[in-house]
């Protein structure tokens, strides 16, 4: 008996030392593992750029699962592919997000993609080419896909945040700018007014032609002066359809002086069509001027391009030593805001931006049967910086000349020095009620619009016609046209 119990004794001490042969070692590597999965994990909750945070990945996140290379992609939304960040490496099409389960798939190449979710939302998705981990270590790799995600998020809300203070800096240059415009621009619409006026009167030809180019260069800065401040504002944020090609020209004029001074050569090449996009034009425009002027900076020409395909925009800026490390931060939040994308490479930068359907045109309604096409001067009075933008672009899509001013004080000034055509004027001034304002300033009046609230029992008066300040086009044009047909043809 006692002999069989020393048996038994013998058979358990050696299963247990087996046991502990076999168990100890397993459970020291995991443990090894999940201490450096807490290690790569400080270090990506730590990065502050994709590619730093791929850089990171392939380094260090392979040897710990056994794969031969870790590869990180991005989700691009408007396109529907994730994007490695590696360069050289196609993308995957992924027409259909919640085709990526959150076990993983099989990618085109035969490995595993792990999907990176945040939220809800698809961020992006990691690779491991030739994977060896066992499956008790799923949970870490999946752990592991929750970090990555989480460190993506971060770098989108620290994007938002220095666009926010790149924000706030905007709009104290924009108040200063606003301020240098307002002294500057009586001056300057005062010089091409007089400089008009010569032109009525006989001269000799080499007057004449200097006189000429006194009002070309006038109506160029006063023009340049309201397209710089129009960048500087940060409150206008209403979003519309925008026209590339159109925008990029317009761009083009407003550097066309330093172009020429410079010797700097741009080749344009537009698609036949128009390419539409929606959004915010001040912020397009910001995010565009800031590539050309990368542009200007590296060489003496630039290849502008542009082409709609598949509902993308495609917009190429290819020039000479182009810097290939460019974050332009600002840039790519503002496009990321309008669902597009920057991409820098060795020609230069590739902008895409998704099109949408062409917008609505209505006729325009002709101004008077007795006024033909004459462009008239018009002054708006009008606080709320949101309808005067409006008057100011409606009035001169139409081909007039539109003077704005904030306050009563500055249109009487205005008024008692240049002669307008017409003045459109918002029942809400300050400093001054716009009855006071009108039996002001009435004989300096020739055709006065009232622009009101929407409200039944509009103010009515001799001399005084009224708008609504929901207006449409055809309202604004309507209500120009019979204030106006009273006055003489110029």
């Amino acid at each position: 008996m006692a002999s069989l119990l020393l048996a038994l004794a013998i058979a358990a001490a050696i299963g247990f030392g087996a046991a502990l042969v076999i168990l100890v070692p397993r459970r020291t590597r995991r443990f090894a593992h999940l201490s450096r999965v807490h290690s790569i994990a400080e270090k990506i909750l730590a990065s502050t750029a994709e590619a730093e945070l791929a850089a990171l990945l392939q380094a260090e996140a392979g040897s710990v699962f056994g794969a031969a290379d870790v590869l990180l992609y991005r989700y691009r939304r408007h396109r529907r592919i994730l994007e490695p960040i590696r360069a050289g490496l196609p993308p995957i099409e992924l027409p259909d997000p919640s085709a990526l389960l959150p076990s993983g798939w099989v990618g085109p190449t035969g490995t595993p993609l792990l999907p990176l979710r945040a939220n809800g939302q698809l961020l992006g998705a990691i690779e491991l080419r030739d994977p060896a981990w066992s499956s008790r270590q799923t949970g870490l790799v999946q752990h592991l896909c929750v970090i990555v995600a989480a460190a993506l998020q971060a770098q989108e809300q620290q994007q938002v945040r220095e666009h926010l203070r790149r924000t706030e800096q905007l709009a104290m240059a924009g108040q200063i700018s606003a301020a240098i415009v307002t002294e500057l621009r009586e001056p300057i619409r005062e010089i091409q007014m007089k400089a008009e006026a010569l032109l009525e009167r006989p001269a000799d030809s080499a007057t004449a032609q200097d006189i000429r180019r006194i009002v070309r260069h006038a109506s160029e800065t006063a023009a340049t002066l309201e397209r710089l401040v129009g960048f500087a504002r940060t409150d206008q944020n209403e979003i519309t359809t925008i026209e590339l090609n159109s925008l990029l020209r317009g761009l083009l004029h407003l550097r066309d002086s330093t172009h020429r001074t410079r010797g700097f050569e741009v080749r344009p090449a537009w698609s036949r069509e128009p390419v539409f996009v929606e959004g915010v034009r001040a912020q397009l425009e910001e995010a565009l001027l800031h590539l050309l002027f990368h542009a200007e900076q590296a060489g003496d020409w630039l290849h502008l391009s542009s082409r709609e395909t598949g509902g993308v925009a495609l917009l190429r800026f290819e020039f000479t030593n182009p810097e290939t490390q460019a974050e332009l931060p600002l840039c790519r939040s503002l496009l990321r805001a309008h669902g597009g994308e920057l991409t820098v490479s060795d020609e230069g930068f590739v902008v895409e931006l998704p099109t949408v359907a062409a917008p609505a045109v209505r006729p325009p309604v002709p101004l008077s049967s007795n006024r033909g096409t004459n462009p008239l001067t018009i002054l708006v009075i009008e606080p709320d910086e949101s309808s005067q933008r409006r008057l100011l672009t409606g009035l001169g899509e139409a081909g007039h000349r539109v003077v704005p001013v904030n306050s009563a004080e500055e249109a009487v000034d205005l008024l008692r020095r240049i002669p307008f055509d017409a003045v459109f004027c918002s029942t809400r001034l300050s400093g001054m009620k716009w009855l006071d304002f009108f039996e002001t300033t009435r004989a300096q009046l020739r055709a006065f619009i009232l622009v009101v609230e929407d409200f039944d029992g509009s103010p009515r008066g001799e001399g005084i016609r009224v708008l609504r300040k929901q207006w449409e086009p055809p309202e604004l044009l309507t209500s120009l046209a019979e204030a106006t047909q009273a006055l003489p043809v110029a």
